[in-house]
């Protein structure tokens, strides 16, 4: 069977959250014991062993940098210029096509 598991954050949990994600993710919530920097810190829920855990075949890494205008409630960017750079930031110099094989395994 081959399972997909689409919409991931893995880059933002990667990146923004600090996670490691090659870990357990009973390793990371341990890790994030006490932390209160963000509202779901010791709550993860995707790393990559339990992924590979699941079986899961592929997945859809979503990449969030969202552009706000004036007067959004939304968190994001102030232009659309600093929401680009956030999303080249996710993966810098790698093209997603070409990540390497042990994270599709």
């Amino acid at each position: 069977m081959f399972i997909v598991d689409a919409h991931l954050d893995l880059s933002m949990n990667a990146l923004e959250w600090n996670r490691d994600l090659t870990r357990p993710v009973a390793t990371i919530n341990e890790r994030e014991l006490g932390l209160t920097d963000k509202p779901d810190r010791g709550k993860a829920t995707v790393s990559l062993p339990e992924l590979r855990k699941g079986n899961i075949s592929l997945v859809v890494a979503t990449q969030i940098a969202r552009y706000v205008a004036p007067g959004n409630k939304l968190p994001g960017w102030h232009s659309p210029q600093q929401a680009w750079r956030k999303r080249r930031a996710n993966w810098p110099g790698t093209k997603p096509w070409k990540m390497p094989v042990k994270w599709c395994r």
